[in-house]
């Protein structure tokens, strides 16, 4: 039946760290401001007069490093049209002046100085690319060219970085910069930019894999550069960086910075999201809100660092990150990865809310019901699979194989997919696996003699592992899964129907028949379903977590739908349903 249905911190090193990127083409500008009640032409009249008499904004005298990111804002802040203008952003940066000069005077100056690889790529993508200039020969004084191109090129290192060891941002800037000038990004440099990547899903400034730190603005950077270099937002690197912002939220929405809530990480945390095509202003309206809330009245964004003294520094990311007309440089399709979800029930009717309903196999003649559902990332196709291992494939998704055709030991009873969207996992009731695709057998419990049956499935957000669950609560991890716990011990007052694996770390829940839930290996509890059902025929029989892990859905087999925690989602049931509900999906 297979087939396819289709500045606590010294401020010299942030001068580097904390910027954002651009769009490349460019991208067309919105017109509109991310969050209505921020104030763009308010924050650039702060930075105006905040002019230094050199042309430039440093305030916190710091060479280079407010003056770039003041320009983009004032040239994002004058576009009028649906697409970028180079014209609109070059005449509003020559019109600001102070003393006789503009800031065009003191980018030409700057990049007279032989600025370093990392300030030469910072330079093109914050303000010569979006002006119009050429960046081989930048020269808006008439005084003698600076090629900026070349001077990012002699930072070049072997391994495909750029400039010293510890400064990953001067790589992430050149990523940037090279795409800008129509080069590819070398493979050497995406390689590097890959393997910097934290095992908690972010980067750190100095680009160390084997650190731990809560970095968000490198993170958001890093996001960007990966969009540039044709990373697809759906691979692991991505999906685990997303996951890592979503789980370092703040309650207010935004994102902290050496422990206090902070415009700049928040800026480039919206700027990586929107690189990686997460619709932050649809998912996430609470990280544009919480940004756009700490303008003042006299125009700048407030941070944690104003007590040092007020510099232009967040007032600048803001706007670019509340406009996002210039930045990113490459930006993925939007859409909400957090937002909508998919009910299957066992005759394979397919319910959509806030997802596309791409099909169903509610209309055919089935050998056997269906008992789970798998999506693929982007929401844009799905997996149903029947017990008796069939697969039916809609949207985009492929159809990879099933064991339709064998004789099992057991009945299917679940499916997951890896998190490329290129492969999935079927499970028997005896923990049997069969796997398609890109899915890696990693073993399974076939051969054990278990106490009870297996009923679920959930595989790790690398793809290289998978824990099983019978529906005593017992847990079985294979590969890169670890173990952290299960409910076999307890005494339970209704057998569990499914699992669900956190978007990030270890952590995962178990969901009993009655509604309870379990949590282990640092995934949250949120509570239970607030009605109980305990039978089969109403019980509860799927989990659907929220990306950060801060809530979640339970879903009945007479489709209620129970959200929990912080999961906004729709609550409700389905009037009517010919066969019970058995699996939610994205």
């Amino acid at each position: 039946m297979s087939r396819r249905i289709t500045l606590a911190v010294v401020l010299s090193a942030l001068a580097l760290a904390l910027v954002p990127a651009v769009p490349v083409g460019p991208a067309a500008a919105s017109g509109t401001v991310l969050a209505p009640p921020f104030d763009a032409a308010r924050a650039v009249a702060f930075l105006e007069a905040n002019q230094q008499p050199d042309g430039g904004f440093e305030t916190a005298g710091f060479p280079g490093f407010e003056t770039p990111d003041a320009v983009l804002a004032i040239a994002e802040a004058a576009q009028t049209g649906p697409s970028w203008s180079s014209a609109q952003a070059r005449a509003a940066v020559a019109a600001t002046v102070k003393d006789g000069r503009t800031p065009l005077d003191y980018l030409d100056d700057l990049a007279e100085t032989t600025p370093s690889a990392g300030q030469a790529a910072k330079l093109v993508v914050l303000a010569v690319a979006p002006l119009g200039f050429d960046p081989a020969a930048f020269d808006p004084q008439g005084d003698g060219a600076a090629n900026l191109v070349a001077r990012m090129d002699s930072g070049a290192n072997a391994d495909g970085s750029f400039g010293p060891p510890g400064a990953l941002n001067a790589t992430l800037y050149a990523v940037l910069a090279s795409r800008l000038a129509g080069r590819a990004v070398p493979a050497a440099t995406r390689a590097f930019v890959l393997a910097a990547q934290q095992a908690n899903g972010g980067w750190n400034f100095a680009g160390d894999p084997k650190g731990s730190d809560v970095d968000v603005d490198t993170t958001g950077l890093a996001l960007q550069a990966l969009a540039a270099a044709g990373v697809d937002p759906f691979d692991e690197p991505v999906r685990r960086a997303v996951a890592f912002l979503a789980a370092n939220r703040l309650p207010t929405g935004g994102w902290a910075a050496f422990g206090a809530e902070d415009p700049n990480a928040t800026a480039l945390a919206i700027l990586g999201l929107t690189a990686a095509g997460r619709d932050v202003a649809t998912c996430w309206p609470a990280a544009a809100a919480s940004l756009a809330a700490r303008q003042a009245p006299d125009g700048h964004v407030a941070g944690p660092n104003d007590s040092f003294g007020v510099n232009t520094f967040a007032t600048s990311q803001a706007v670019q990150a509340l406009t996002r007309r210039w930045l990113p440089v490459v930006r993925a399709p939007a859409y909400c990865a957090d937002d909508g979800y998919r009910l299957v029930a066992a005759d394979g009717g397919v319910f959509a809310f806030g997802s596309p309903f791409l099909g169903s196999a509610g209309g055919l003649r089935l050998n056997r019901p269906v008992v789970g559902m798998a999506s693929r990332p982007g929401g844009q196709g799905y997996w149903l699979v029947a017990d008796d291992g069939g697969v039916f494939a809609f949207g985009d998704a492929p159809f990879l194989g099933s064991t339709g055709a064998l004789r099992l030991n057991r009945p299917v009873v679940a499916m997951a997919a890896t998190p490329s969207g290129r492969g999935y996992w079927l499970v028997a009731s005896d923990g049997g696996v069969f796997a398609f695709g890109d899915a890696p057998y990693l073993g399974s419990t076939g051969a054990l003699a278990l106490n009870r049956p297996v009923v679920g499935m959930a595989a790790t957000p690398s793809g290289r592992g998978y824990r099983l669950v019978a529906d005593d609560g017992g847990v079985f991890a294979f590969g890169d899964a670890a173990f952290a716990g299960s409910a076999a011990s307890l005494p339970l007052a209704a057998p569990v129907t499914a699992m669900a694996s956190a978007a990030s770390g270890p952590g995962y829940w178990l969901v009993g028949r009655d509604g309870g839930v379990f949590a282990f290996g640092g995934a949250r509890y949120h509570g239970r379903s607030a009605v109980s059902h305990p039978s089969p025929s109403t019980g509860t029989v799927a989990i659907l977590p929220t990306l950060a892990g801060d809530g979640y859905l339970l879903v009945s087999a007479d489709g209620g739908v129970a959200p929990s925690g912080a999961d906004r989602r729709r609550a409700g049931g389905l009037p009517r349903l010919a066969a019970p509900v058995v699996g939610v999906s994205p």
